[in-house]
């Protein structure tokens, strides 16, 4: 996808949904990428446990100023499911924020993964029905929807859990 041109991909299976994740996430350092949103309530779609995205993951987030922000609705399932990415996040903690929205029902929290030039957007889980764009005036509603969204979130899912 190329976010010069505003790009834009419809993605119609599971298959096609994860390999266009892992391909933007796997982009990230040639991209110049500083930032990502990760939205889903509970991040089962997202292919954070492959090794060579945390291989990515590591690389570009010791570069200066990269940040990862993450939310959702239940951080469990990544534990349980995605450890290798709830391992990798502990050491990174200082670059990565987690939030838990306070007022929104699971099921209209949106589920995508915004880049700085391009976002991935599962529209529809059921059917795998995806968007991925390069389009900035769809990156600039996107930020002002999850801006709006973040207003309503609190912290979630400390790296550390400290005990009395």
């Amino acid at each position: 996808m190329n976010a010069e041109t505003g790009a834009r991909q419809a993605i119609a299976s599971r298959t096609d949904f994860r390999d266009a994740a892992r391909g933007m996430l796997l982009q990230l350092e040639p991209s110049g990428t500083r930032a990502i949103t990760l939205v889903d309530t509970d991040f089962s779609p997202w292919p954070l446990d492959d090794a060579a995205v945390i291989d990515t993951l590591t690389r570009w987030i010791r570069l200066p100023g990269r940040r990862m922000r993450l939310v959702g609705h239940r951080f469990d399932t990544i534990e349980r499911d995605q450890a290798r990415f709830a391992s990798w996040r502990k050491p990174f903690a200082h670059a990565i924020d987690a939030f838990r929205p306070t007022d929104v029902d699971p099921g209209d929290l949106p589920s995508i993964l915004l880049l700085d030039a391009s976002s991935l957007e599962l529209l529809d889980r059921e059917h795998w029905q995806a968007r991925a764009t390069g389009e900035r005036r769809t990156l600039v509603l996107q930020r002002e929807r999850l801006d709006a969204l973040m207003q309503r979130c609190e912290a979630a899912w400390p790296s550390t859990l400290l005990g009395l």
